[in-house]
């Protein structure tokens, strides 16, 4: 009936997922500063569009720039799929924007 697995799998398989990600994308982080809920924000967009397109996103760039709270606001472009916008899209990046992202930006 499928693969099953126990929660220490799926934990282990999460965190494995979760740097190679993070692994991937810190190629393009130049700013080592950049808060620990806009990287979070940035790898789960890595891993719903990829690597190479949240590494080159506006995003990452303000980002690197040091413009946390603008880089944060770019989540809300990432709402299309099939060139509609989709409203669990919407509201996840509203929630990835205020739970992960702006979290501890003065």
């Amino acid at each position: 009936m499928g693969d099953t697995y126990t929660k220490e799998q799926c934990y282990a398989m999460l965190e494995k997922s979760v740097k190679e990600y993070y692994d991937g994308l810190s190629l393009y982080m130049t700013n080592p500063n950049i808060p620990v809920g806009v990287q979070a924000s940035l790898v789960e967009l890595a891993y719903n569009v990829g690597i190479g397109t949240a590494g080159n996103s506006t995003m990452m760039k303000l980002a690197n720039q040091g413009k946390y709270a603008a880089a944060c606001n770019e989540l809300r472009k990432w709402v299309k799929a099939g060139g509609n916008t989709v409203q669990g899209l919407v509201n996840r990046r509203q929630d990835s924007k205020v739970q992960l992202c702006m979290r501890g930006l003065r």
